[in-house]
């Protein structure tokens, strides 16, 4: 039975800071010295899912995840995630909601405001957690949009969602803005000193498609695309698995896929002290026993998404005994 394992934000991005790209991981850099080494053109976890699950692009990312989350069929679906945005001289950044801490209380206050706003439009918001929300749009109103994890950090103008129906998505956005940047609850974020929750970003466009590959037999994962993907596909679903030997066995011509999570909130957060210890607990539970792992599963992919590409790297019977190949810091493969 083939392993694949995915940890995504390992691979430090180049203009990471120090001491995320001088972290040493002994058991992964040597692993990634004696396997076959292959890069794919795809660039994080939802594209990966996207093309193992043979979904047409755009990948509906939202309408699967709210799946997951709620059980919800119907409709067309964006993620409308909230971000604290920054306006510069000359651009606009959007920064990630791991570092926002909002309540539920904060979340459910903002949304009836947006609700309010957007309703002649027909938009329907939705939010399971306070840190991850979702909009309904009518069909003819879905645009075309960029995924948040693209976004994030870079100058934001040229990535506005576009669409071709009544809505102005880019003016819809700075409505958004406007009205999130004088609510209460931003308000009393700002006299607390804390970051305000003064935007929203849209993506992941459309609607559950009628048929599934089913490419997985188990899946392991708290990513809500993954959960979605795996309940649409009829896998085995299973929320978290620790380490290599948690994952049960299924039958020999089937495949697994783990998604090793952990690292991407304190990315997000800008906390590289916590990356740090995360990085260096996934090596520990996941790598050090990767040949225990290879004799269970007769191979194991490590697959590391970065904002570049993506390093696949094979590992078989034969690897360990490649003992003469040196390795190399990890952020040499980013």
């Amino acid at each position: 039975m083939p392993l694949d394992v995915v940890v995504p934000a390992l691979l430090p991005p180049a203009d990471a800071p120090a001491a995320l790209r001088e972290l040493r991981l002994p058991a992964l850099e040597r692993w990634l010295a004696r396997a076959p080494l292959a890069r794919r053109v795809e660039t994080g976890v939802a594209q990966l899912l996207a093309s193992a699950y043979a979904l047409d692009p755009p990948p509906p990312v939202a309408a699967v995840s709210l799946f997951a989350e709620a059980g919800l069929r119907d409709g067309h679906w964006l993620r409308a995630d909230p971000v604290h945005v920054r306006v510069g001289q000359d651009s606009i950044s959007l920064h990630h909601a791991a570092m926002l801490d909002i309540t539920r209380d904060e979340a459910a206050a903002l949304l009836e405001s947006l609700q309010k706003l957007f309703a002649p439009d027909g938009f329907e918001f939705r939010a399971p957690r306070p840190d991850r929300w979702y909009v309904r749009v009518p069909r003819g109103e879905v645009p075309r949009t960029t995924p948040l994890e693209e976004a994030l950090r870079r100058d934001v103008f040229r990535l506005l969602p576009r669409g071709e129906g009544r809505v102005n998505w880019p003016s819809a956005l700075t409505e958004a803005q406007m009205l999130l940047a004088a609510h209460p609850v931003n308000e009393a974020r700002e006299s607390r000193g804390v970051a305000a929750i003064n935007g929203v970003w849209f993506w992941g466009e459309g609607a559950l498609p009628a048929n599934f590959a089913r490419p997985y037999a188990a899946v392991y994962a708290a990513d809500p695309f993954a959960r979605g993907l795996a309940l649409l596909s009829g896998s085995r679903l299973v929320e978290h698995a620790p380490a290599p030997d948690a994952i049960d066995a299924v039958r020999p011509e089937e495949t697994a896929l783990v998604i090793v999570d952990g690292l991407e909130e304190p990315l997000h957060r800008g906390d590289p002290g916590a990356w740090a210890e995360a990085a260096r607990r996934v090596d520990d539970t996941w790598f050090v026993n990767l040949p225990e792992a290879v004799e269970r599963f007769e191979s194991v992919r490590i697959i590391l998404p970065s904002s570049n590409d993506t390093l696949v790297a094979c590992v078989g019977a034969g690897t360990r005994w490649r003992w003469f190949r040196r390795g190399k810091p990890l952020s040499s493969h980013a």
